[in-house]
């Protein structure tokens, strides 16, 4: 049982299904979390009392930013409180219903979603049109464009052919998802490349992203100074590494330089270009650096404290441009003081594991380098990090004594499948 409610979780936490669009699946997933956690005990007065605490302290923070900075009309206060009934509580339920099995099962789905991938990602390069004809034909109602495709455990676009995007919304995202699970995985396994690492490394590779590449390098680093190795030997080998890279695959440094200076020329005719897309019915995208140029140009300081969930309303122009720098929409929308709340509990988690300061900081650039790349701060499963340091027990947790567990609480409950 707990593993299907962590493989709800992590496929609404993916945002590709149609899970994440539909209100209704929404409520139905905490209905079910609930259920489960109430039926095996696993609610306590403490679990009310941590998120009334955090929901005291977020309300009384967006109350003082809408009264006191923003001034905005009330309904964007009302969209701030709704992100935290809507959002923010699905994380807390699944944290406070698993509690110190939540590592492990996230650990556990990521992973077997990720092997599952592979095939199917094997599958797209020999015949894309033939996982897209099999999408369109079971293909639940999903508001989204054309040449996308999506069946819960793995999703195909079209304009990514030769990239592997998994169960979430495009190959980047997917890599967040694997990468956090080769977090997960060392945490759980004493920094051992096991051979989940390795399959999990397998379907990194053939998401061919380069944010994902980056943040794999640091993955490394935080593996090999975990076991011990210092580090000068490590810059011997990774700069000749990195030198090598860069001069040889163009989608790794090469393609950071290409968006940098591709979006330096969008961001000096960006009002001609929003009308362009708007004339043609579409939405601007607009690349990391650009995004990161834009909000910071368009907010100045009221970063530091956001402006709200509901941001892109505050602006015409913002309606008709997709920003793709997960950091600073953060910031939008909660500011700099809610990206450092999230940041400092990620790494109270981090520290819990590792019970090291500098193995803890690799592991939050490693999670900073992924929100540069991507919007990736309101999936779920980084919502709970706002929670999981709560109930982690970094006491190893072997997939008997997991499963037992499951067992021995469903068959106390009477929940147990014949």
């Amino acid at each position: 049982m707990y593993y299907f409610v962590t493989l709800l979780f992590i496929i609404l936490s993916g945002k590709a299904a149609f899970f994440d669009q539909l209100n209704i699946c929404w409520f139905l997933i905490d209905g079910v979390i609930l259920w489960v956690g109430f039926a095996n005990g696993r609610f306590r007065k403490g679990d009310i009392r941590l998120f009334l605490k955090f929901s005291v302290i977020y309300i009384a923070f967006c109350t003082f930013r809408s009264i006191l900075l923003t001034q905005l009309p009330l309904s964007y206060w009302v969209s701030d409180i709704v992100f935290l009934f809507k959002f923010i509580l699905t994380s807390f339920l699944y944290c406070a219903l698993l509690k110190e099995k939540a590592i492990y099962y996230l650990n556990k789905v990521i992973i077997d979603l990720a092997i599952l991938s592979i095939p199917l990602y094997c599958l797209q390069l020999i015949s894309g049109d033939l996982v897209y004809a099999f999408g369109k034909l079971i293909n639940l109602p999903y508001p989204h464009f054309d040449g996308y495709v999506n069946f819960l455990v793995f999703t195909y676009v079209k304009v990514h052919t030769f990239r592997n995007s998994g169960f979430s919304w495009e190959p980047g995202a997917f890599g967040f998802f694997l990468i956090m699970a080769l977090l997960m995985n060392f945490f759980l396994n004493n920094f051992t490349f096991d051979k989940k690492t390795k399959w999990l490394t397998l379907a990194v590779i053939t998401t061919l992203s380069t944010t994902t590449y980056v943040a794999f390098v640091f993955v490394l680093l935080l593996y090999l100074r975990a076991k011990g190795v210092r580090i000068m030997n490590i810059l011997v080998f990774v700069i000749p590494l990195l030198i090598v890279l860069a001069s040889s695959v163009p989608f790794l440094f090469g393609k950071i330089a290409d968006t940098y200076y591709r979006d330096m020329s969008d961001m000096k005719n960006i009002e001609t270009l929003s009308k362009t897309y708007m004339e043609m019915g579409q939405v601007m995208p607009l690349n990391r650096f650009a995004s990161l140029l834009f909000l910071s140009q368009t907010f100045g300081l009221k970063l530091i404290w956001g402006i709200s969930n509901s941001y892109q309303d505050s602006i015409p122009i913002l309606g008709n441009i997709s920003i793709s720098n997960g950091i600073f929409a953060f910031c939008a929308q909660f500011g700099m003081v809610g990206l450092g709340f999230l940041m400092y509990r990620s790494f109270l988690l981090f520290q819990k594991y590792t019970r090291k300061t500098e193995l803890s900081i690799y592991c939050l650039l490693i999670v900073l380098i992924l929100g540069f790349g991507e919007c990736i701060y309101l999936t779920s499963l980084m919502l709970a990090f706002f929670f999981l340091y709560h109930y982690a027990d970094p006491k190893p947790i072997s997939s008997e004594q997991a499963d037992e567990a499951t067992v021995d609480q469903l068959t106390t409950s009477g929940l147990t499948f014949s």
